[in-house]
């Protein structure tokens, strides 16, 4: 029979009412990035010949607020938060080492902005999963608007959102992709349709899983699957990927035998036999099959190839932003994220974003071990948003506000893992937020009224 905790009277007074607003503050200002990360590129501003988009400009200026949240103690760093600085430091040396200093210096800038202070704003934003909850309702008619306008695109054959921005700034459509399936690629706001869908699919998680209720929870699952517009492969597979998560979450609700840990179990002992069964290893056999267009599947084996030898050669400090070697007739793009961050500044810094990576993953999960109800479903979305964002960077890399969306998901991953219990579900009818202010204060006190 569920114990009933006896739980003090709420507290009204004006030290707890400015402690939510200054909550909401930090959520609010992670909206703010979320919808500047959705700006076309032809409002990228071009000064002393580096281009500086709108959203590196708040993430330098918000540098400073989750400094002071660090210093304060509101942030307590672990082995995540470590790998990242360590990262970034590697990434400033090797570019120092390899290249000119005015590009090693644009470069070190770039990186610390776009990795460290969106990774560290995200930290000192969020800190419970109610952060994260109200971040995602807020950012849903962005969210939704962009899903609808990729599909218009892809059937119209028109660049809708940069199509009105270069008539307003006078600058053109930068556009590298060639139809597939009858469809224009679309790409929305982003340099690249790969951009678009990685960025987009990742949110099918997260808004299946927040605790949203009726058209919340519908609208933004809709909203990701139009990132099928983009026609990319990579999309295709992390939007297949999601959804298979998703279900085998909710079969392990209902079969008690069939837990995460069998998962990973099945996935290591396939992973083992593509490895050792097959001649093109597990990532040949990937692409292979992952592909849709069978062109692209060869030459992201041949990058593979060559890249990984380009990492051999250089394993330490990498090549900067130097042309890698191979033959002459293959094309200088490198679709894998991983692969090109140690091509550029050796394999250290990419290792050390995987182990991050996987820490704040394991993080979450560890949590959601010992949650219930919709904290642990909330929790289990994150997790799958995160590992399914960085498996469809093997075969896409991203850049511009693509990355700083995968390092700002995970901080907020890392900051939710390593959060106490404060929150619950926090929706009713429709995703509207309702909670009771008695169950407030016993979720911040630790208690649950029933238990």
């Amino acid at each position: 029979m569920a114990s009933v905790h006896q739980t003090r009277a709420p507290d009204w007074s004006a030290s707890a009412a400015s402690g939510r607003e200054a909550s909401n503050l930090r959520v609010y200002a992670a909206v703010a990035l979320g919808y500047l990360l959705l700006m076309p590129m032809q409002f990228y501003m071009n000064i002393g010949g580096s281009v500086i988009p709108p959203y590196r400009i708040f993430l330098i200026i918000s540098s400073l607020f989750a400094i002071r949240e660090i210093a304060r103690g509101q942030v307590r760093l672990g082995w995540a938060d470590t790998a990242i600085i360590i990262a970034v430091i590697w990434i400033c040396l090797a570019m120092s080492i390899t290249s000119t200093a005015d590009e090693a210096l644009t470069a070190s800038i770039a990186h610390i902005t776009d990795i460290g202070f969106s990774y560290f704003f995200a930290r000192a934003a969020f800190r419970n999963l109610r952060d994260v909850r109200m971040f995602l309702l807020l950012l849903l008619p962005g969210i939704f608007s962009l899903g609808l306008i990729l599909v218009i695109e892809a059937v119209t054959h028109q660049h809708i959102i940069q199509g009105a921005a270069a008539a307003i700034t006078g600058s053109g459509v930068d556009y590298r992709s060639a139809p597939r399936l009858g469809l224009m690629r679309a790409q929305g706001p982003f340099p690249h349709p790969i951009s678009a869908g990685i960025f987009l699919s990742s949110f099918l998680p997260l808004y299946w899983l927040a605790g949203f209720k009726g058209w919340v929870r519908f609208a933004g699952a809709f909203a990701a699957i139009c990132s099928f517009a983009t026609v990319s492969s990579a999309t295709l597979l992390s939007l297949v990927a999601a959804i298979g998560l998703l279900v085998y979450n909710w079969l392990s609700s209902l079969i008690a035998n069939l837990t995460w840990r069998l998962l990973f179990v099945v996935i290591a002992l396939v992973t083992f036999t593509l490895e050792l069964g097959t001649g093109s290893g597990v990532f040949g056999t990937f692409v292979r099959f992952a592909s849709l267009n069978m062109a692209s599947s060869y030459n992201r084996v041949l990058i593979w190839r060559y890249g990984t030898q380009n990492v051999e050669q250089n394993p330490w400090f990498g090549i900067g932003y130097a042309d890698w070697d191979r033959p002459i007739w293959m094309v200088a793009s490198i679709d894998h994220y991983w692969l090109l961050t140690a091509m550029r500044f050796g394999l250290p810094a990419s290792v050390l974003i995987g182990l991050a990576t996987l820490l704040g993953i394991l993080l979450v999960v560890k949590k959601s071990m010992t949650s219930t109800g919709e904290d642990q479903r909330c929790e289990r979305g994150l997790a799958i948003a995160m590992a399914v964002f960085a498996l469809g960077l093997i075969s896409v890399s991203v850049w511009a506000s693509a990355q700083v969306w995968y390092f700002t998901m995970l901080g907020m991953v890392v900051s939710a893992g390593s959060a106490a219990r404060l929150s619950s579900h926090p929706t009713t009818r429709a995703g509207s937020q309702a909670p009771a202010e008695g169950r407030r204060h016993a979720q911040q006190t630790g208690h649950s009224p029933l238990r």
